[in-house]
C-alpha cells in the first residue's frame, strides 16, 4: 500500500510537471504566430492599432488554453514587448519615442490582464463546479455503500476502506464493546500499524449517533491541515457510518426487548400451567391417599389395588411434567449436556416401555423390535425420555380405545424410531407449531388441559442435540405417527 501510494504521488508530480511544459510551448508557439501575422498584416498595409488586435487575440487564446494568471502575464508582457519592437518608432528596438504608442501599450497591457482575470476566474469557477460535482458523486457512492449493509463488521470495515482508499490515510476505529454483542471491536485498514505513527499525526473522531457514541475512528500518518474535500469526506463518512450503527444498535435493543417480552411470557405461561398441572394430581393422590387411610378396614382389596393404581399413576405423570420441565429450563440456559455412548435399540424400547406401565397394563401397546441388533451413538437416558414422552402423548391423546405402535428399524444410514397410533390424529390447527413451547391438544376426559405441553419441545431439542430429525404427521387410515431419525455409523 506504502508502495502504491508513493508511485502515486510520483505520477502526479510527473504529470503535472508536464502540463507546465505543455502551457509553456502553448504559449510560446500562440505569441509567435500572433507576431508572425501582425507583421504580415502590417506589410500589407494595415495599422499598427489594428495589429495590437491580433497580439490581444492571442493573449486571449493563451489564457483560455492553459490554466492560472501566470501564462496569461507572460502572453501579455511578451506581446507587448513584440508589439514595442516591430511596431513602435524606433522599430526594432523597445524605446517608446512617441506619446500615443505609449497610450496604445498602456492600454493593451490592462485590456489584456482584465481579460485574462476574468478568463481566470471563469476557469476557476468552471473547476469548483467539476469538483464540485465530483464531490457529489462521491458523496451519494458513500452513503449507498451504507444503505444495504448489515451487521456491525461490515459495516465499520466498510467505513475505513473509504477513508483510506479516497484520502490515502491509515484507519483504525475502535467500538464499545457495550453497545454491540461481538467478540471483534477494534479494525483497522491493510497497512495500519499503530506503533509506526506518532500520536502528533494521528486525527481522532467520535463515531457519534443520535444519542450514542458507538467508539472512536483514528486516522495516522495525517498532514496538516487537512484538505477541504478529505475532511468533508473523512466526517460524511463517520456521520453514514454512525448513523447505520445507530440503526444496527436500535434492531438489537428491539430484539432484546422483544426477547425479554417473550421470555416473561413464557415464564407467566409456565407458572400458570404448573400452578394448575402439579395441583391437579396432587389433589387425586392426596385424596386416594386419605381414602385409603379413613377406609381401609371397609375397602377390599380390588377397590384398594385401584386407588394405589391412581396414586401411581398420577405420581408418575407427576415425575414427568416436574422432570420435562428441568429439561425445558436447562435447554432454555444452554446447558443440555449430551454423553453419547453406544446403545443396543432394544435396551432403549425395553427401558422406555417399563416407564409407561399405562400402555403396557392396558394392552394398548404393540412394539415391533428390529430384525438385527442396532447399535447407535446417543445418550441413553435423554433418548428413553424422548421415547417415553412420545408413548405418554399417544396415551393421552389418541383416545381411550385407541391402540399404539413402538417399533424401530434402519432406514439407509439412520436409525428410525416410530410411534404411531389409530385415533384422532393431529388437529390441523396447531400442526405446523407442534414442536414450539406450551402447545396441547384438546382430550374428551375431565382434566382437558392437563400437560404443561413442553413434551414434543423437549423432544425435538434432544433429537437436534443428536444431529438427527424428529417429524410429526397424520395416517391416512386415521391416527398420527412421530418419527425420529438418528445417524447410524456401521
Amino acid at each position: 500500500m506504502k508502495t502504491n501510494k508513493l508511485n502515486r504521488m510520483n505520477n502526479s508530480k510527473k504529470l503535472k510537471f508536464e502540463m507546465q511544459v505543455k502551457y509553456l510551448i502553448c504559449a510560446i508557439v500562440i505569441c509567435g504566430i500572433s507576431t508572425c501575422l501582425s507583421i504580415l498584416l502590417y506589410g500589407m498595409g494595415i495599422g499598427k492599432e489594428n495589429t495590437l488586435m491580433i497580439f490581444l487575440v492571442g493573449v486571449l487564446a493563451i489564457t483560455v488554453l492553459t490554466k492560472g494568471y501566470l501564462y496569461g502575464f507572460i502572453a501579455s508582457v511578451t506581446s507587448l514587448l513584440m508589439f514595442n519592437y516591430f511596431f513602435t518608432e524606433p522599430l526594432h528596438s523597445f524605446a517608446i519615442s512617441e506619446v500615443q504608442d505609449f497610450i496604445l501599450i498602456a492600454l493593451f497591457m490592462l485590456a489584456s490582464l482584465i481579460c485574462g482575470t476574468m478568463s481566470s476566474n471563469f476557469q476557476r469557477q468552471t473547476e469548483i463546479s467539476k469538483q464540485n460535482e465530483r464531490t457529489a458523486q462521491l458523496l451519494y457512492n458513500i452513503s449507498e455503500s451504507f444503505l444495504n449493509l448489515t451487521g456491525v463488521p461490515s459495516i465499520v470495515k466498510n467505513g475505513i476502506n473509504y477513508i483510506y482508499e479516497y484520502t490515502g490515510y491509515p484507519c483504525s476505529a475502535t467500538l464499545d464493546n457495550s453497545k454491540f454483542d461481538i467478540k471483534e471491536i477494534s479494525f483497522t485498514t491493510s497497512d495500519y500499524v499503530a506503533d509506526e505513527y506518532k500520536k502528533n499525526k494521528q486525527f481522532t473522531l467520535p463515531i457519534k449517533g443520535i444519542a450514542n457514541i458507538f467508539g472512536t475512528i483514528t486516522l495516522a500518518n495525517v498532514k496538516y491541515p487537512l484538505s477541504d474535500e478529505n475532511d468533508m469526506l473523512i466526517k460524511t463518512v463517520v456521520y453514514q457510518m454512525a448513523l447505520v450503527l445507530d440503526r444496527e444498535f436500535i434492531y438489537n435493543e428491539r430484539g432484546r426487548i422483544k426477547l425479554a417480552m417473550e421470555s416473561e411470557h413464557l415464564k407467566s405461561t409456565l407458572l400458570r400451567s404448573i400452578s394448575h398441572d402439579i395441583r391437579t394430581p396432587l389433589t387425586g393422590i392426596i385424596g386416594a391417599s386419605s381414602l385409603i387411610l379413613d377406609s381401609y378396614e371397609s375397602l377390599d382389596g380390588y377397590s384398594i389395588k385401584k386407588l394405589v393404581s391412581d396414586i401411581n399413576e398420577e405420581s408418575a405423570w407427576l415425575f414427568h411434567s416436574v422432570q420435562n420441565i428441568l429439561d425445558m429450563t436447562r435447554i432454555s440456559e444452554g446447558q443440555l449436556i449430551v454423553k453419547k455412548e453406544f446403545e443396543a435399540v432394544d435396551d432403549l424400547i425395553n427401558q422406555a416401555v417399563t416407564h409407561v406401565p399405562l400402555l403396557t397394563t392396558t394392552d394398548r401397546l404393540h412394539v415391533v423390535m428390529p430384525e438385527d441388533i442396532l447399535l447407535v451413538e446417543i445418550d441413553g437416558r435423554l433418548m428413553v425420555q424422548v421415547l417415553v414422552n412420545l408413548l405418554d402423548n399417544a396415551y393421552k391423546y389418541a383416545g381411550n380405545d385407541s391402540m399404539v405402535e413402538l417399533k424401530a428399524f434402519r432406514e439407509n444410514e439412520y436409525v428410525v424410531f416410530e410411534v404411531s397410533d389409530n385415533g384422532l390424529g393431529i388437529d390441523e390447527a396447531i400442526k405446523n407449531s407442534l414442536f414450539d413451547g406450551f402447545i396441547t391438544l384438546p382430550r374428551n376426559i375431565v382434566d382437558s388441559s392437563r400437560g404443561v405441553g413442553l413434551g414434543l419441545t423437549i423432544c425435538k431439542a434432544i433429537v437436534d442435540a443428536h444431529g438427527g430429525k424428529i417429524t410429526a404427521s397424520n395416517k391416512t387410515d386415521g391416527g398420527a405417527v412421530f418419527r425420529i431419525k438418528l445417524p447410524y455409523d456401521k
